[in-house]
């Protein structure tokens, strides 16, 4: 039987962190300042609009209802003997 992992997958997380940790540091070394304030001068106007929110609002609501705790889901369909 395949071993089910229900857990958290520490070495994963620690990876994706220290990929996007790496990335935002090579962002802040080596694009200069006016250039990065250049791109995104658009991405921070188009963060003010509403919609902006309610989309976040949505992907928030969304991350709860997905990661909300269920009850467990029984898929055995062995027929059930009364002895």
């Amino acid at each position: 039987m395949a071993e089910d992992n229900k857990g958290i997958n520490y070495t994963r997380l620690a990876l994706g962190a220290g990929l996007l940790a790496a990335a935002a540091v090579s962002i802040a070394v080596f694009v200069p300042r006016r250039r990065l304030a250049l791109v995104t001068e658009p991405l921070a106007s188009l963060a003010k609009l509403p919609l902006a929110a309610a989309v976040t609002t949505w992907a928030v609501r969304l991350w709860q209802d997905v990661t909300a705790p269920k009850a467990p889901v029984f898929d055995d369909l062995r027929p059930f003997d009364e002895f």
